[in-house]
């Protein structure tokens, strides 16, 4: 094996393949896992049938615009994630891909800590590293420079939600547009761009449901309404083809932060987040024993795990558990 330690204290590999040296370091590993890692990647140089003489050098530029082209095909949000690619194009260079190692990755580390929670980094690490994962999945490159930086320690604070008293307190000091999305919000478990992207076509008044499209995963969502958001929705002004749509500018909100921001601080209530009113849904509806996997499903949640943060478990159907929440 060619495993050795650097100056760092960090393992790593070198060895020569058909004329071209492979070196890479990696952080918080062992000797042996570095050698296993070499192991392997020896045999996938082998495995693809790896020439040097006809292997075309990539850079990162190339895949960056691959991961973008599959964001395109994947996300309704394809840009959402940009500024991290930017800013750490910006910082590495267009190198070739199979010389930026970890301490590339540790730079953009560096580079935002003291500026971003912890929590941001972690999430910004992940964008990076599906830039790789793929570049590996299109055989652009063969090991993850991030494959050894773990993330950063969070300490998660206690879970904020509404209460009943605070949610009549925040929706006296909002004009009724806002009333109707914050209700919106706590009746269907919908997230902010789900919301905002609600057109009067998916609205079904008669049959007493409504269906979200503009969703993260993909998979628009049927969801009954509950007789107080049916009569809520109802009042509005149809102003255009969007439910939520300003009388100012006659065009739909699309970043209601601010807004939502100003208001609670108005109602003088702790302070909250817009998105905590979707897990507010998701306690209420636990609370009142609606079961996981209802919940799961109503809230649109690849993971269940992010569900069984605010749940346990019963039984029930998702009508029956937006229905619930009217008796809240």
């Amino acid at each position: 094996m060619s495993v050795f330690k650097h100056k760092n204290g960090y393992y790593g590999y070198n060895f020569m393949y058909k004329g071209k040296r492979y070196c890479k370091t990696f952080k918080g590993f062992s000797k042996d896992e570095v050698a296993q890692f070499e192991v392997v990647h020896k045999a996938e140089l082998v495995k693809r049938g790896y020439d040097i003489t006809q292997k075309k050098d990539y850079y990162l530029d190339e895949l960056i615009a691959d991961y973008k082209e599959y964001r395109k095909a994947h996300y309704t949000r394809p840009d959402e994630f940009d500024y991290v690619i930017d800013k750490f194009y910006k910082l590495i260079g267009n190198k070739n891909v199979e010389q930026i190692i970890v301490s590339d990755i540790e730079k953009y580390i560096a580079l935002r800590l003291n500026k971003v929670k912890n929590s941001s980094i972690n999430r910004e690490l992940d964008i990076i590293r599906r830039i790789f994962s793929l570049g590996i999945e299109n055989k652009k490159l063969f090991v993850n420079p991030c494959l050894s930086v773990k993330d950063l320690r969070i300490e998660n604070p206690p879970e904020r939600y509404l209460t009943k008293e605070e949610e009549k307190a925040l929706l006296a000091v909002c004009n009724p547009i806002m009333q109707a999305i914050i209700i919106t919000a706590l009746h269907t478990g919908g997230r902010e761009n789900e919301i905002l992207s609600l057109k009067w076509e998916d609205i079904f008044f008669k049959e007493g449901y409504l269906i979200l499209r503009n969703t993260k995963n993909n998979r628009p969502r049927k969801l009954k309404m509950t007789p107080t958001l049916k009569n809520v929705l109802a009042l509005l002004p149809r102003l255009s083809e969007y439910v939520f749509t300003s009388p100012e500018t006659g065009t739909r909100y699309k970043d209601i932060h601010s807004t939502f921001d100003r208001a609670v601080k108005r109602s003088k209530i702790p302070h909250i987040t817009f998105h905590k009113l979707r897990h507010t849904t998701a306690s209420r509806l636990n609370e009142m024993g609606i079961d996981i996997v209802t919940i799961q499903k109503m809230l649109d949640h690849s993971d269940i795990k992010t569900t069984m943060r605010y749940t346990h478990n019963a039984k029930s159907s998702i009508d029956n558990a937006i229905m619930a929440l009217d008796k809240y």
